[in-house]
C-alpha cells in the first residue's frame, strides 16, 4: 500500500510539469538554432549592450546568442561580461547537441529535482515525506515559468547550489567523508563559474560557519578549507577560451573584480526582498522605481518563510531537535536571505531559497505534530 501511495503522489507532481513540457514542445524539441542565430546576432549588436540608440533585448535572447557566439569560439570577455562564461557554455553544448539552446534549462531542471529528493530524504528518512516538499516547488508558478523562458541563467546554476549542499551534508554524516568534501568544492566552483561568484561565496561561508558551531569535525573542516581552492580552479578554467586566445590565467580574478563592481553599481533598494517574498510588493528599479507585484508569488511563500523563522527560533532555545542535514540548509537559508537583501530583488532569485523553506517548514510542522 506504501508503494501504491508513493507511485500516487509522483504521479500528482509530474503531471504537470511533464504536461508543461510538452504543451512547449516546439521550444525544446526544435532543431533550427543556425536559423535563428544571424537574427540574435544582429539584435545583440543593436542592443542596450552595444548601440547608443538600443532596441531593448531580453535576458533569453541574450543568453542564447552569447551561447552560439561561445561554440563557434569567441572571446568570451568580448561579449557583455556581466557573468562568467560557465552557464553560457552549458548553453553552447546544448546548441551543439540539440540545435537548441533551451534543452539544457530542461536538462538542469531535472537535475535540481532529482538534488532537492535527495536532499529531502536525508532530513526525513521518508520516500513519501520527501516528495511533499519537492511536488510544491516542482508545482509552483516561478519554477514551472522559469522552465518555459529559456535559457536563463539562474534555473541552470541551481542544479550546482543544490547538488553542493547535498555533497556537503554526505561529507559531514559519512564515514568516508572526503570525497564528498571534494565534490561539494568541484560544485562551489560550478556555482561560481555560472553566475555572480558573490553567490558561491555565500555558500561557501554559510558551509564554513556550520563547522564553526560543530564538534568533533576538526579534522573535516581541514580537509575542506584544504580542497575549496578546487573552486577557484574551476572558476579559472571557464575560462579557458580566454586563456586560449592568450589572456592571462591570473587576470581572471580581475575579471571577477570587475564584475563584482558591475553588479555593485545595481545595487539599490535595500531589504525589498522581504517586502516581495512576504507581501508581493516588488520594488522595481527603472523608470520611476514603482512598486508592483509578480504573478508568480503565491502564498504559501510568507507562510513557509514564517514557519521556517518560527524553526529558528525553537532550534535556537533548544525546544526542538535539529539535525546536522537541517542546521545546514538553516545556515544556507540565513546566508542567503542577507545577500538577497542588500540590493535589487525579483522573484527569479527565489529558486535557491524557496525548497529550502519548504523542507524546514514541514520538518517543523511533523516535529510539532509529534510533541
Amino acid at each position: 500500500m506504501s508503494k501504491i501511495a508513493l507511485f500516487i503522489l509522483l504521479f500528482f507532481i509530474l503531471i504537470r510539469p511533464v504536461s508543461l513540457v510538452f504543451q512547449n514542445s516546439q521550444l525544446f524539441f526544435s532543431r533550427n538554432y543556425e536559423k535563428t542565430y544571424p537574427s540574435l546576432k544582429k539584435l545583440y549588436y543593436s542592443s542596450q549592450y552595444v548601440s547608443k540608440k538600443p532596441v531593448i533585448i531580453t535576458d533569453e535572447a541574450l543568453e542564447a546568442f552569447a551561447g552560439g557566439a561561445f561554440l563557434k569560439g569567441l572571446n568570451p570577455i568580448l561579449i557583455v561580461h556581466d557573468q562568467p562564461p560557465l552557464g553560457r557554455y552549458l548553453i553552447a553544448l546544448s546548441i551543439l547537441f540539440f540545435d537548441n539552446p533551451n534543452v539544457i534549462t530542461l536538462i538542469c531542471a531535472v537535475l535540481s529535482t532529482i538534488g532537492i529528493f535527495l536532499i529531502t530524504r536525508a532530513v526525513f528518512k521518508n520516500n513519501f515525506l520527501s516528495l511533499i516538499p519537492l511536488g510544491l516547488f516542482m508545482n509552483e508558478p516561478l519554477f514551472l515559468n522559469k522552465i518555459t523562458t529559456t535559457p536563463l541563467l539562474e534555473p541552470i546554476q541551481l542544479p550546482f547550489i543544490i547538488f553542493s549542499i547535498y555533497f556537503f551534508i554526505k561529507g559531514v554524516s559519512e564515514k568516508n567523508y572526503k570525497k564528498w568534501l571534494i565534490l561539494t568544492s568541484i560544485m562551489l566552483g560550478f556555482v561560481m563559474s555560472t553566475r555572480f561568484f558573490i553567490l558561491g561565496a555565500f555558500l561557501f561561508a554559510s558551509l564554513v560557519c556550520f563547522f564553526v558551531f560543530s564538534k568533533n569535525l576538526k579534522e573535516r573542516f581541514f580537509y575542506f578549507i584544504l580542497t575549496s581552492p578546487l573552486s577557484i580552479l574551476v572558476l579559472v578554467l571557464s575560462y579557458f577560451r580566454y586563456i586560449e586566445l592568450g589572456g592571462n590565467p591570473f587576470k581572471v580574478l580581475g575579471i571577477q573584480k570587475y564584475i563584482l563592481f558591475y553588479h555593485k553599481s545595481q545595487v539599490g533598494n535595500t531589504l525589498s526582498f522581504w517586502d516581495l517574498i512576504l507581501f508581493n510588493k516588488w520594488h522595481t528599479w527603472w523608470g520611476n522605481r514603482s512598486i508592483s507585484f509578480d504573478p508568480n508569488w503565491i502564498s504559501i511563500w510568507p507562510i513557509s518563510t514564517i514557519i521556517t523563522a518560527i524553526h529558528l527560533f525553537f532550534a535556537l532555545f533548544k525546544k526542538v531537535k535539529v539535525t546536522d542535514a537541517e542546521k545546514i540548509i538553516f545556515l544556507w537559508i540565513i546566508f542567503y536571505s542577507l545577500l538577497l537583501s542588500f540590493g535589487d530583488s525579483s522573484t527569479r532569485y527565489f529558486l535557491p531559497l524557496l525548497p529550502f523553506i519548504y523542507i524546514l517548514s514541514l520538518s517543523f510542522l511533523i516535529k510539532i505534530a509529534k510533541t
